[in-house]
């Protein structure tokens, strides 16, 4: 190899080394500045996984008939609620409500309490007007049940409430009715943190 040859093969070394540092400048600041966005809209992000999991959840269930996973997610929000648990012909539907709520619950836009508030309201409507569960109503209807709600009681997103964080995902601040029936046994008082 001739002079001019290493020289020429050491100027593109150079050149090649210097471009590959820029471009992983430039996406170690992408990975960054994408982060920072992802941790600030994360709320909206978990609201929209929810929504995109439990409608993938329906989907599979209509395909096959199956109302199994529906029916325990209805259940339990029935017994967060204290509710009677609803009639198989309604829980397609219930589940379509949920799901529509759940990304705006996760994203501060309605609060937990006015969520259930729309929940039971709903609920009531569709078993005095639909008790057979037929035609069940449509995303867009539900959609436009969840907007005149929110409409007609002024919901609006707190401006101290975040709505739902990653933290929130890992930790379980729930109660068990053994936790309960313990504490109650023990003569504690639950509502003190200790």
């Amino acid at each position: 190899m001739t002079r001019a040859q290493l020289e020429h093969s050491r100027k593109e070394t150079c050149w090649r080394r210097a471009v590959g540092n820029r471009v992983l400048w430039a996406v170690a600041i992408a990975l960054v500045a994408g982060g920072g966005v992802a941790w600030h809209y994360q709320s909206q992000l978990i609201g929209i996984g929810a929504r995109w999991y439990l409608e993938r959840v329906a989907a599979s269930e209509d395909h096959s008939g199956d109302l199994t996973r529906r029916r325990e997610m209805v259940a339990r929000v029935h017994r967060q609620l204290l509710l009677m648990p609803a009639p198989d012909v309604l829980v397609a539907e219930l589940y379509d409500f949920v799901t529509q709520l759940s990304a705006r619950v996760a994203s501060g836009e309605i609060s937990l309490p006015w969520s259930f508030y729309l929940y039971t309201t709903y609920l009531q409507d569709l078993r005095r007007d639909r008790p057979g569960g037929e035609p069940r109503a449509t995303r867009a209807e539900i959609e436009e049940v969840l907007d005149r709600g929110v409409e007609f009681f002024h919901i609006k997103q707190r401006p101290d409430a975040e709505g739902a964080r990653v933290r929130q995902l890992w930790t379980d601040d729930s109660i068990t009715l053994e936790e309960i029936e313990q504490a109650h046994r023990e003569g504690r008082d639950l509502t003190v943190e200790d």
